[in-house]
């Protein structure tokens, strides 16, 4: 026994056969004490019959009671003798007085010896002794070898039936235990598989909803959750070192620039404050790329320093719409607020901002001169939606779900600077506030929508 599941099966299987037997047992004790209380009742009955047979006639009474009895065969195994004071029988079917093994009362229990072909057989007797009279003793009984054999034959149908029924148990407990076993070696394959590399693989279900099933399905959302961080990892970090490479290029470049042009030329420190503003825009969007990717980093990891905070999100929609404004006017683009009642979640306000705030930034680089955006929050069925409508040139369909992936950019972006992060930032967040971002048709433009339960996370 190897295995925990054959052992355990083992261990329920034993269990099912010792409660059988005390059950048999207790159903034979209760049968038992029941024919013993029948049989004491029937020995009593006849014997007040005789008495009262007594009562009538005297001895001639019992003897003609007893004579008919024989004849007409009223009561089968029955044991009669009467006898005077000196043990001479005067009636009845045993031939002498017989020797008493145990005596309780009035009642006794003796063995009689018959010949039953050729072979002579002792026969368990229970009787009543009984004085009806003067010099007279009647004893009254029953030979009890049908109950034994009942009771022998009850034993040993007890017995064979509890083996089987172990014997079926035990079978029922190893297959099942195979079954399990199985299953732990179909999961421990899949674990092999998944640490070898494969990180596409899963535990399997086999469809029985059982705890196995159970513990598969959340394994298999957790080890999904991985891969996808793993592969926003991957591609984070080789968009990163793309992304990064050529503003570090530049920065050589024009640094080696500043170092070969001549001290003494009057235009040198103007060239060199204006090196200077280049590199600094080139560490910007350095410092921007690498603030969006910890950020992302801390959201998809839940690793959030700060605890969570109820959030009033129409007194944080009006702190962002007052930001843009001035660059919405500036663009001739219109930006309104609006919130339903009760728009408060429980979560991080600083990451919650950031979300928002890349989708403002978002909308606004896409709608035209003349067009609008929209803050909006809505709730319903338990779940708060932040959405940001624009009327811009839109996303099509096909491309939603990529524009969320880290370092994308559509075809239809404006030539203004980014790194890409916006919106899979925004995802992050809204993964972590235990919702999601979903990208829609505004018909025209795009609507970004920021939907979190109530009360997150």
């Amino acid at each position: 026994m190897r295995t925990s599941a054959l052992r355990l099966s083992v261990v329920y299987a034993a269990s099912f056969a010792a409660a059988l037997v005390a059950l048999v047992f207790v159903i034979y004790l209760s049968t038992t004490r029941f024919i013993n209380a029948e049989v004491d009742t029937v020995i009593e009955r006849d014997a007040m019959g005789l008495l009262e047979a007594y009562g009538r006639s005297g001895t001639r009474g019992i003897i003609s009671e007893l004579d008919l009895r024989e004849r007409t065969f009223s009561r089968i195994n029955a044991v009669y003798l009467l006898t005077d004071a000196e043990g001479f029988v005067i009636a009845g079917n045993l031939p002498a007085w017989p020797v008493m093994r145990g005596r309780d009362g009035r009642w006794v229990e003796f063995e009689i010896e018959l010949r039953e072909g050729g072979l002579v057989t002792g026969r368990p007797v229970r009787a009543m002794v009984l004085e009806p009279g003067p010099g007279l003793r009647l004893l009254v009984g029953t030979d009890l070898s049908d109950r034994r054999d009942l009771g022998r034959r009850f034993a040993v149908a007890a017995g064979i039936g509890t083996l089987l029924v172990t014997f079926i148990a035990l079978g029922i407990g190893y297959r099942q235990s195979q079954r399990i076993l199985a299953r732990v070696e179909a999961v421990s394959r899949a674990c092999k598989g998944i640490v070898g590399g494969n990180l596409a693989g899963r535990l399997p279900v086999a469809g029985d909803d059982d705890e196995f099933d159970t513990l598969a399905t959340e394994v298999n959302s957790l080890l999904a959750r991985l891969a996808r961080t793993t592969e926003i990892l991957r591609t984070s970090l080789h968009s990163a070192a793309h992304d990064l490479r050529s503003p570090m290029h530049r920065m050589r470049l024009r640094m080696e620039q500043a170092l070969s042009e001549d001290e003494g030329d009057g235009n040198a420190a103007a060239a060199g404050r204006e090196t200077i503003d280049l590199l600094l825009k080139d560490v910007d969007q350095m410092q921007r790329v690498l603030t969006a990717l910890l950020q992302i980093a801390e959201a998809e990891s839940g690793t959030v320093g700060a605890r969570p905070e109820p959030v009033d999100l129409d007194v944080m929609l009006d702190e962002l719409a007052e930001l843009y404004q001035p660059q919405a006017e500036q663009q001739g683009i219109s930006l309104t607020v609006a919130c339903a009642p009760g728009s408060r979640v429980l979560g991080h306000r600083q990451l919650l901002a950031q979300a928002v705030a890349n989708l403002i930034d978002n909308a606004l680089k896409f709608t035209p001169e003349g067009g609008r955006v929209d803050l909006r929050t809505q709730v319903a069925d338990g779940r708060l939606a932040i959405t940001v409508a624009d009327s811009g040139p839109g996303i099509p369909a096909g491309d939603r779900a990529r524009a969320i992936e880290p370092f994308v950019r559509l075809a239809n972006a404006p030539p203004r600077d980014g790194s890409g992060l916006g919106l899979n930032l925004a995802a992050a967040v809204a993964r972590l506030h235990g919702g999601s971002l979903r990208l829609e048709d505004n018909q025209p433009g795009l609507v970004a929508r920021l939907e979190l339960p109530v009360g997150a996370p």
